[in-house]
């Protein structure tokens, strides 16, 4: 898992200062000239090249001044900085030769704080090499017909013979390397360089790429909701990688100390991304590993009435706690609910802990279960609402629409918190409030959109019955329904209205007459472009004809603008205003490409 620097300039700016008072860098010293021979590739970077070839001749020309001294450069945090930022331009040969070279002496590479993260830069490069490979496969196996120029076909062996050697190495020094990381599994996870290896080579053995960082900062996880399974994506892996995470698995549950793991950052995070990894790949060994991670982890305390447990009392444990319960099976959860939360709910949202509620409530997969967490913070809903703590809101939102349940009710709820007379919600007071529900009570922007509230908003227009917050949308004022769409976080509110199977054709008429003459504003808008983009997908092409000469009235204003020439370019307004014909016929190939397309990603 890849970590992250701060911006360029800064690292260039703070490493030209350290060159003027004589110091040549963090971790390995190297000598004036060296590193500022570094400097000025660092420099070159930053600016632009003219042809892509360029890029790799400037590459094979910088590492080629690594050649013999590669271990003790990549422990400079100038150079490994360098040499991860340009590996990705070098020709197959120098990587190639770069890994063998750092695999001389694989332990210091490992555990060293700059070395390992140019490691780990090389194994994500060999496996989006493997990932690459795996995608072309498959595209070349569907029946698409594909007309290639003649200089193209006398070049393609060669190429394709160049790529399947790179291929084969990239495979086999991944695989040869991550069998080195099992083999030093237990130095390796408590380290706190190493470690990160460990969970980047778990990502690539599994074939699973980890959604978040998994060591996540409490402010940043305040600012989010996510309740998802952890996984971005997941590629097919062969029976070697696989042996490696199943060995790993085992090994490290007859590990004595095993009980210690979710205690500590390094392993917790380790952890944290074997749970992940699992559940996308080997999900049978998951249980067990969950079973032990319960039985040695969480509940070596469990609490008292009057006590929380100790999970909750420290953090790593806690976050390890979140993760096993978001993909955990029903044996896990209502194991980890019934002993460590029934009953404790409001205490653990009052603290850091209601993140492990929001991931309880997130992982509810039983309508009965989710019932009683519902029943149980119920009476404190308001006080949620209105004291920035929508994350669990949101939380209890989401699964009310997962499960079907409580729907009605928590509308209820909604508007009542919301001061809103109307039963039916028809004034804007619901939606208004709900726009501006806070992640935290430490969130800034309380009269602003925010992220949490938007996703709300989306959330209740997939309930079954979402009409009391459509009322509530439709009745703002047609100027601030566009500025709702303009918004960077607003505008995803579109995309749910024209696409949520709960919402009928005559609610989003509705929508588009509210909308008429904001059309203009809502093209010329970077994110209300987008909205509109939306809006006009899901019309007809009566009211896309209608929408267009809106857009034709005000063609000066919405041309000359940056977004409003995309949109009139990309709908093919000039044609409209000429030959309105034609215009529909290019509306209909569109509709049908898409048609298409839609369904080509649908099929397994």
């Amino acid at each position: 898992m890849e970590r992250k620097y701060k911006k360029k300039k800064s690292f260039l700016s703070c490493a030209k200062k350290f060159g003027s008072k004589g110091l040549y860098g963090k971790g390995k010293n190297i000598d004036e000239e060296t590193y500022h021979y570094y400097l000025q590739v660092m420099k070159r970077l930053n600016e632009n090249f003219e042809q892509e070839d360029e890029k790799e001749m400037f590459a094979s020309n910088v590492f080629s001044q690594t050649a013999g001294s590669e271990l003790e450069l990549v422990c400079n945090q100038l150079v490994s900085r360098v040499l991860e930022k340009i590996l990705p331009f070098a020709s197959s040969e120098v990587f190639e030769n770069f890994a063998n070279a750092l695999n001389s002496d694989l332990r210091i590479v490992c555990t060293d704080p700059f070395a390992s993260q140019v490691l780990e830069k090389k194994m994500k490069l060999a496996n989006d090499c493997m990932n690459n490979a795996q995608t072309k496969k498959a595209s070349a196996e569907e029946p698409v017909k594909k007309e290639l120029e003649s200089e193209n076909e006398i070049e393609k062996p060669e190429k394709e013979e160049n790529d399947q050697n790179h291929l084969k190495f990239c495979t086999e020094w991944l695989l040869k390397n991550s069998k080195f990381v099992l083999n030093n599994m237990e130095e390796f996870v408590n380290d706190t360089y190493a470690s990160h290896v460990v969970r980047t080579m778990l990502q690539y053995v599994s074939g699973v790429t980890v959604m978040t960082d998994i060591s996540k900062s409490k402010k940043s996880r305040d600012q989010s909701d996510e309740n998802g399974d952890g996984q971005r994506g997941i590629m097919a892996r062969d029976k070697a990688f696989l042996e490696v995470l199943r060995e790993f698995t085992n090994r490290i549950m007859l590990w004595p100390q095993f009980g210690d793991l979710a205690y500590n950052e390094a392993s917790a995070a380790t952890l944290q991304t074997l749970i992940l990894v699992l559940n996308g790949s080997l999900g049978k060994l998951l249980p067990p590993l969950l079973d032990l991670l319960y039985s040695k982890c969480f509940s070596q305390e469990e609490g008292t009435e009057n006590t929380l447990p100790y999970v909750f009392q420290d953090n790593c444990a806690q976050r390890t706690l979140e993760v096993a319960l978001s993909v955990g099976s029903s044996t896990f959860y209502d194991k980890a609910y019934e002993k460590l939360f029934k009953g404790r709910l409001v205490d653990l949202c009052e603290t850091e802990s209601k993140f492990a509620v929001i991931s309880l409530i997130g992982g509810c997969k039983d309508k009965e279960k989710f019932s009683e967490i519902y029943e149980e913070l119920e009476p404190n809903f308001k006080r949620f609402f209105t004291e920035g703590e929508g994350g669990i809101m949101l939380a209890i939102a989401k699964a009310s629409q997962k499960l079907v349940t409580k729907q009605g009710n928590f509308l209820s709820k909604l508007l009542e918190f919301s001061s809103c007379t109307d039963p039916e919600g028809n004034n804007p007071c619901l939606i208004q409030s709900v726009l501006r529900i806070q992640a935290s009570k430490f969130s800034k922007g309380s009269n602003k959109i925010t992220y949490a509230g938007s996703q709300m908003v989306q959330t209740l227009l997939r309930f079954n019955k979402p009409i009391k917050m459509i009322n509530s949308m439709l009745s703002l004022p047609a100027n601030e329904l566009r500025d709702l769409f303009c918004d960077p976080c607003g505008s995803y509110v579109m995309d749910t209205f024209v696409s949520s199977p709960s919402i009928g054709e005559k609610s989003r008429d509705r929508l588009r007459n509210k909308l008429k003459g904001e059309f203009a504003g809502l093209a010329s808008s970077r994110n209300g472009s987008r909205a509109f983009d939306s809006l006009w997908a899901a019309s007809d092409i009566k009211t896309k004809a209608t929408i267009g000469q809106e857009l034709l009235a005000k063609e000066a204003a919405v041309s000359g603008n940056q977004w409003g020439s995309i949109i009139f370019a990309k709908h093919g307004l000039s044609l409209l205003r000429k030959r309105k014909l034609d215009w529909e016929a290019f509306q209909g190939q569109e509709t049908k490409k898409r048609k298409l397309f839609k369904e080509f990603l649908s099929v397994p």
